[in-house]
């Protein structure tokens, strides 16, 4: 089934149904506290989601926190979250400055940090990735032929994507086609996919062929009960195994190591199989306090070292196949049900 974005009645349908992001006007979707991960520290909310030139919040403070104090958070947007100030009035705090504690409605309202994805685009053209919905606006990223992207809503026209921790937007215009995500693994076979995502990257030619790699070692099918386990599957980082020198977090610290880029890929994976509920997750590492800047805060899982690593089983009853694949600067992963 191919949902063509020339059909008037596709598109209210696609505009309609919007997820960019995990709202319900003024209900609580989760509980929390501000972090303690910094005691002494206090936490600033903003009235707006704005950043200045240096990336620094530019709104105005109208409150602040200290830590271990408990909030309501009734929206979640890739750097940002929404909390209840009291009455209908609301505030924006960074997600690094936020534990979430609680789900108070798990069977309607996604885990923490979950971004359902309803669509996937294929590009066949050249199409800019925006900062804003607008032509005028700042060019984010720039897709060519073959590349493909998640799309987490529609708004005004525009399909939305997850541009690292903020929104990008295409033109839809620009896109031949709308894929679906099949809406239950009972509806899917094996060329629609239960699960998508993608994450972007910086045009680092070194790491970009670490991510391709990497990718190639993961897109396997993996059996009901059958356990993948990253770090053995994409290892071992060398030279002989096609991976080239690129920047690699170590302890807080960015250093040169073969294999660079591996924890994107381990990441956007985790992305894609947090929103099928028959996988089970065994192990999973985030980067730290301020987690990883090619998504959104939360949503990353590190790799490639003894105490960094991602490990998760297939608990259908069917076997799954995993797609992944790099093209300009997006990776996509697709997770499909195969047969038995």
């Amino acid at each position: 089934m191919k949902i063509r974005l020339l059909l008037p009645l596709a598109l209210i349908i696609c505009i309609l149904f919007t997820s960019v992001a995990m709202a319900a006007g003024n209900d609580v979707l989760y509980s929390g506290i501000i972090t303690r991960r910094y005691p002494n520290s206090y936490t600033n909310i903003y009235d707006s989601m704005d950043f200045d030139e240096e990336g620094k919040p530019s709104g105005k403070v109208v409150k602040t926190m200290s830590a271990g104090n408990k909030i309501q958070i009734t929206a979640v947007y890739p750097g940002w979250a929404e909390i209840k100030l009291g009455g209908k009035s609301v505030g924006y705090v960074l997600r690094h400055r936020i534990d979430v504690t609680e789900n108070p409605d798990p069977v309607h309202t996604p885990n923490y940090p979950i971004v359902p994805v309803p669509y996937y685009a294929v590009i066949d053209r050249d199409v800019e990735v925006k900062a804003d919905k607008s032509a005028d606006a700042e060019t984010l990223s720039l897709l060519t032929d073959g590349a493909k992207v998640a799309i987490v809503g529609m708004e005004d026209g525009w399909a939305v994507v997850i541009h690292k921790r903020v929104y990008g937007y295409i033109n839809t215009n620009d896109l031949a086609e709308l894929l679906p995500v099949a809406s239950n693994v009972e509806a899917a076979d094996n060329k629609t996919p239960i699960s998508v995502f993608n994450s972007f990257y910086n045009n680092n030619p070194d790491r970009i062929v670490n991510l391709g790699v990497c990718c190639k070692y993961i897109s396997i099918v993996l059996q009901p009960g059958e356990t993948m386990n990253f770090n053995n599957m994409v290892s071992p980082f060398n030279a002989a195994n096609g991976y080239r020198l690129a920047p690699v977090l170590v302890d807080g610290e960015t250093k040169m190591g073969y294999g660079g880029g591996s924890c994107q890929v381990s990441s956007t994976l985790w992305d894609t199989l947090m929103q099928l509920p028959g996988i089970t997750v065994l192990r999973r590492n985030p980067h730290g306090d301020n987690a990883a800047s090619y998504l959104p805060h939360g949503m990353d899982a590190a790799s490639g070292t003894d105490t960094q690593n991602f490990i998760f089983r297939n608990d259908y009853d069917f076997p799954i196949r995993i797609d992944a694949s790099t093209h300009d600067l997006a990776l996509f992963v697709a997770i499909y049900k195969e047969e038995m």
